[in-house]
């Protein structure tokens, strides 16, 4: 049966949560809809805070799961599920992780084996500016996979640099890859594509950013990651949710030194790895190779 995961994310009240219990449960990969009703018959038993959805439910869920590849496939959206052995292995490890991803361009730069993610604030400085663009400028010329929000502000310079480095940025989008936001960077959405770099989101098609989307964009925008640069970000800010995530995903967090609250706050933390600019490039490096190797090592 094909598109089982998307499929089961489409059964009314079947969140990620649930997913991960029929896939830790079941044996071998359903065949058909019935096959799916019965693992969650038999899953109720052992938990009892499992929902058993109808057939009807199951059946309208699988229709709607090939059409959603199909009008995927007409804008070159493709899909990889958590079942897929090319899955991103580093995304298996989160809390929370996603179990299907949406993606537009080159999957390479998805899984490539360097990765670092730069984010901050979309009001951001002129230096901080000047910071997310070289550092992303020279970690790509390095052949870092650049990951980043695609936000204004220092997202949108750290893509900017990586592209002009002729290097592979990947954008995490909070809304279906039909709906780029913020829409004053669809064009840079499209150099990215154009530019051997990847839109990547867990949202079908026509869905929205709303509010918890954002948050949850943020940890696979760490999770892909051997560490998260934070540029320079308010106390009170998505980039504190990235900042969080990479410490609980035991990524490494660096941060620049610099009198945003954010920074400062995260600067009290002595697993934060302070910098101040280029001449910190290698020191970084050999933390984030311990943190490849880390990786690399789980099974």
């Amino acid at each position: 049966m094909k598109n089982i995961i998307l499929t089961l994310l489409s059964i009314p009240k079947i969140g990620r949560k649930s997913v991960d219990y029929f896939i830790d449960y079941m044996k071998e990969e359903p065949q058909n809809e019935n096959d799916i009703v019965d693992i969650f018959i038999n899953l109720k038993k052992s938990n009892n805070k499992i929902k058993i959805p109808t057939l009807d439910e199951v059946k309208l869920a699988h229709y709607k799961s090939k059409e959603i590849i199909y009008l995927s496939k007409k804008q070159n959206i493709e899909t990889i599920d958590i079942l897929n052995e090319n899955f991103p292995k580093r995304l298996k490890y989160i809390e929370n992780r996603p179990k299907i991803l949406f993606y537009k361009g080159n999957y390479d730069a998805v899984i490539n084996k360097y990765s670092l993610a730069i984010i901050g604030s979309r009001d951001a400085s002129e230096y901080g500016q000047k910071n997310a663009y070289e550092m992303a400028y020279s970690f790509a010329k390095d052949n870092y996979s650049i990951i980043s929000g695609l936000a204004i502000g220092c997202d949108t310079y750290a893509h900017k640099g990586c592209l002009d480095a002729n290097g592979m940025t990947v954008a995490v989008l909070s809304s279906g890859l039909d709906k780029i936001y913020p829409i004053i960077n669809k064009e840079l959405s499209e150099k990215i594509i154009e530019n051997k770099g990847c839109l990547l989101s867990e949202y079908p098609i026509g869905t929205s950013s709303f509010k918890n989307n954002f948050i949850e964009r943020d940890r696979i925008e760490s999770g892909l990651s051997l560490g998260t640069m934070v540029i320079e970000a308010n106390i009170k800010s998505g980039t504190m949710h990235t900042a969080n995530f990479t410490l609980n995903q035991k990524r490494l967090l660096i941060c620049f030194n610099t009198n945003r609250s954010g920074n400062k706050f995260l600067l009290k933390n002595n697993n934060v790895m302070s910098i101040n600019g280029k001449d910190d490039i290698s020191r970084i490096k050999i933390q984030l190779d311990k943190v490849r190797e880390s990786l690399e090592n789980k099974k």
